[in-house]
């Protein structure tokens, strides 16, 4: 039997014998496609030293590196979620692997910023057309009484991924037999062998799943989509860095604004729209959106800053590091698949106002942090902050996913990776930016006077930097600046976390008291029946 056929006889897939049977296989291989993709925006913050000190990248070239990836993956998203539903999701599956693949391929052996920013880019290419599809799929090959618990299993691994990044990096760039030390190209490499096995797996035993109204495209959307996504993304992350007043920020506003109320209106009138604004009247679709963009405007930018906080202020290496962040991945491993059946028996909106809780007390736990703190008490904050995870973005993803009919199944997973990708960049520039402004205040001026004028003004604005500059300084007056560094870092990082705690307990009465008006739907039709 054909085992990769499409429904036969309006038979739906999770109906038919075949898939059904191998259903949890499927989600093994979505689930391993998403978190590559993840990964590979998380992971290479911890290559970065490698890549500068081998290719001599300035600090806007690396900034490139990551942003270029980043805005070309979330402005595709609904574009890509989209297509996958018009013409298949199995062949948007591969082809966006071919792509992320290619491009992982073209960055293991570049020698030039140029071409590691090309490879970057057809990345997010492949990533944009690959995310949406993993979750697409799983909705079409699990039966509704199934469904919530494979969501929320793909929102665990999709919130654990950005944890796990750094740490398989940190690996791979560590001084072991098959790769040189320090060779940056394995964090690229790595990726071309994954996407071998998935690919395979994929090509062999995913079935054929699609829109079966073969709703024709919406190419007006999608150009105002692709480029309000874009340049909003483009600011808010190129915003910290040039200037909120720079012309390039403000421009890319403009156009952003522009083109993004440009697509609502085209949608309100479009005979077929990409995705229709009628969707955003069902509570557990705006809801959901709201709480995927809150939570990792928080996460996003945690880890933004722990992984400066733990390898520039408490010294650990790039992969001790990772290793640290472990019990976080760990805990919204465990968590994300009950939060399903919690959702079911006491609502959805209160099991995401609880998560919301558990982030904040994380986050509060892991401001008392210093550089004298026990590692136990880092544990115990990721810890809170896992379980928080795991229970707030799993319900919401399921609400998202529930309020859109299943041939649009695509558009509903790029709307919830849309959300999470401009929620996660706005939380790198915000929190980001209150740490940056905490720690110019924070640090001592007579530390900084004792340094050449270049000096001081470099360790003033960064902790990298100051990191840096200390280690070429004679240890007595080295000492003194990394001391000085390290608390003032150490008091910015806690600001910025009391920060986010504000936000998560903002968020969390909102969702509390949208929920008393009305519960948040998970749950699809249970009218429909799963094989014997």
């Amino acid at each position: 039997m054909n085992t990769s056929s499409a429904p036969t006889d309006g038979i739906p897939l999770y109906a038919q014998p075949e898939i059904y049977n191998r259903r949890w296989f499927l989600l093994g291989i979505m689930c391993l496609s998403l978190v590559m993709v993840v990964m590979a925006v998380s992971g290479l913050n911890v290559a970065i030293p490698s890549i500068q000190q081998s290719l001599g990248a300035t600090a806007t070239d690396l900034q490139w590196i990551i942003d270029s990836y980043a805005i070309i993956f979330a402005g595709l998203l609904l574009t890509a979620g989209a297509i996958g539903d018009r013409f298949g999701r199995k062949r948007a599956l591969q082809g966006g692997l071919l792509l992320f693949g290619v491009g992982s391929l073209l960055g293991t052996f570049v020698d030039s910023v140029d071409l590691v920013i090309s490879s970057r880019t057809i990345m997010g290419i492949g990533a944009a057309f690959i995310m949406p599809a993993t979750l697409s799929i799983i909705s079409a090959v699990f039966a509704p009484t199934e469904r919530p618990k494979a969501i929320a299993i793909w929102a665990g691994f999709a919130g654990a991924g950005g944890a796990l990044g750094p740490l398989l990096v940190g690996f791979l760039l560590t001084d072991w037999w098959i790769f040189p030390a320090y060779w940056w190209g394995a964090a690229f490499l790595v990726n071309v062998f994954t996407v071998a096995i998935v690919l395979t797996a994929v090509t062999i035993w995913s079935p054929r799943s699609k829109d079966d109204e073969s709703t024709p495209l919406d190419p007006g959307g999608a150009v105002l989509s692709v480029v309000g996504l874009a340049a909003l993304l483009f600011a808010i992350i190129e915003g910290p860095v040039k200037g909120w007043t720079s012309a390039e920020v403000v421009g890319a506003a403009i156009v952003a604004v522009v083109a993004l109320v440009g697509f609502v209106l085209w949608e309100l009138r479009a005979e077929h729209p990409m995705l229709p604004m009628t969707y955003f009247r069902d509570r557990g679709f705006s809801v959901g959106s709201g709480v995927i963009t809150f939570a990792f405007f928080v996460m996003f930018g945690f880890f933004f800053l722990i992984t400066q906080f733990l390898q520039f202020v408490r010294g650990y290496s790039p992969l001790d590091a990772g290793v640290a962040t472990l019990p976080l991945a760990a805990a919204l491993i465990a968590v994300s698949p009950r939060s399903a059946g919690w959702a079911a028996k006491i609502g959805a909106t209160k099991v995401m106002t609880a998560g919301f809780a558990f982030v904040a007390a994380g986050f509060v736990v892991m401001s008392t942090v210093t550089t004298a703190s026990p590692y136990l008490l880092i544990a115990a904050a990721l810890v809170l902050l896992g379980i928080g995870m795991g229970i707030t973005v799993a319900p919401a993803t399921g609400s998202i996913m529930s309020a859109v009919p299943l041939n649009k199944a695509g558009v509903g997973s790029a709307v919830n990776d849309t959300t999470r990708e401009v929620g996660g960049a706005l939380g790198i520039a915000v929190l980001g930016s209150i740490a940056n402004s905490a720690y110019r205040s924070e640090i001592d001026a007579d530390v900084l006077a004792e340094l050449p004028p270049d000096a001081a003004e470099a360790a003033g604005e960064s902790i990298g930097a100051a990191t840096q500059i200390a280690a070429s300084l004679p240890a007595e007056i080295g000492d003194v600046l990394e001391a000085a560094a390290g608390g003032a870092f150490t008091t910015a990082f806690g600001n910025a976390l009391l920060a986010a705690a504000g936000v998560s307990m903002l968020v969390g009465i909102i969702v509390f008291v949208t929920g008393r008006r009305g519960e948040v739907a998970v749950d699809v039709e249970e009218s429909e029946l799963e094989p014997a």
